[in-house]
Formats: C-alpha cells, sequence, structure tokens
C-alpha cells in the first residue's frame, strides 16, 4: 500500500512539473512569439510569488501592446502615448478592449526597451518590479487580463544592434 502512495505522489509531482514547464499558453488565434511567451510567464510567476491570480492573455490586448511596442521601435520613441497624442488608454479602447457593456473598466500599462543582457524578458520584468509605479501594475490585484508585445529594431537611443521594446497592457472589466 505505501509503494503505491509512494507513486502517486511522484506521479503528481512529475505532471506538476511538466505543467509548470509549459509554455505560456495564449486563446486560440492568438500567436505569442517566444519573447511574448516569456513575459507572460514572468508577469504570471511574480504574480503568483505575491498571491495574486494568473493573467489570462486576452487577443484584444495582445493587438494593443504589439502595436505600441512596433510603433516606438518604428518611430524611434520611448513613452506611453503615441507621438500622434493618442493616450495609452484610448489605443487599448482602440484595439477592441471597450468600455462599452461593462460596469467596470480598469486597465493599466508598462512599457520598457533593452539591448543586449538587458533586453531578456526576465531582465525587464525585474526591472519593472524594481522601479514602485511598474510594480504597481503588476501586482494590481484587480487585473485578470494580460496583452504582451516584443518588438525589435536595429538600434535606439546610441546604442547600436538589435534593441527591444516591450509592452504589457493589463485589464479587466466586469459586466
Amino acid at each position: 500500500m505505501k509503494t503505491r502512495c509512494g507513486i502517486v505522489i511522484v506521479l503528481v509531482a512529475l505532471a506538476a512539473l511538466l505543467l509548470a514547464s509549459l509554455p505560456a499558453t495564449a486563446p486560440a488565434g492568438v500567436s505569442l512569439s517566444s519573447y511574448e511567451q516569456q513575459l507572460v510567464k514572468c508577469v504570471n510567476q511574480v504574480r503568483a510569488d505575491h498571491n495574486l491570480a494568473k493573467l489570462h492573455v486576452n487577443a484584444r490586448l495582445v493587438d494593443a501592446s504589439r502595436a505600441h511596442s512596433a510603433d516606438m521601435a518604428e518611430l524611434q520613441y520611448f513613452e506611453h502615448d503615441s507621438p500622434s497624442g493618442e493616450p495609452w488608454n484610448e489605443r487599448i479602447v482602440n484595439h477592441g478592449y471597450t468600455r462599452n457593456g461593462y460596469k467596470t473598466w480598469k486597465a493599466g500599462e508598462d512599457i520598457a526597451w533593452g539591448a543586449g543582457l538587458f533586453s531578456s524578458p526576465v531582465a525587464i520584468v525585474d526591472q519593472w518590479m524594481s522601479s514602485p509605479m511598474h510594480r504597481a501594475v503588476i501586482l494590481t490585484r484587480n487585473f485578470r487580463d494580460l496583452g504582451v508585445g516584443a518588438v525589435s529594431c536595429d538600434g535606439y537611443g546610441g546604442v547600436d544592434g538589435e534593441v527591444w521594446f516591450f509592452t504589457i497592457d493589463l485589464g479587466r472589466r466586469t459586466r
């Protein structure tokens, strides 16, 4: 009897390890790059470490995040709002994460850029967690949805070579 219990415990532990090592998943129709998958995994790990709910990838927030990272890379700027004057929260709504039909709507955004060793998703999330304002966004208890965008370009801000721009948009809507 003890042997069966031991085998069951080992199998459960192996299954848990296997599930923990799987890449971050996205809803059907949303394909995340390797860097984007790592961002989801890192953000959710930080939230789990603080006993907060896991964030679920939302296709509309992914669209908003990717669009912003691509815009920053292409136009060579680093701001939440676009050079045309579009505020970050309006961009999220314009990409379909609307307020219409919802009693509550809340959103937040973190952005970063990095090159070399400072461009890994792990380094970026560590950087956000070292900043009180960025940390507050990631650890907002009420958030349930997540969009990620990781886009590279050739050079930025005096840095030659590959540079990555990162955007995460978090939110929650309730009916």
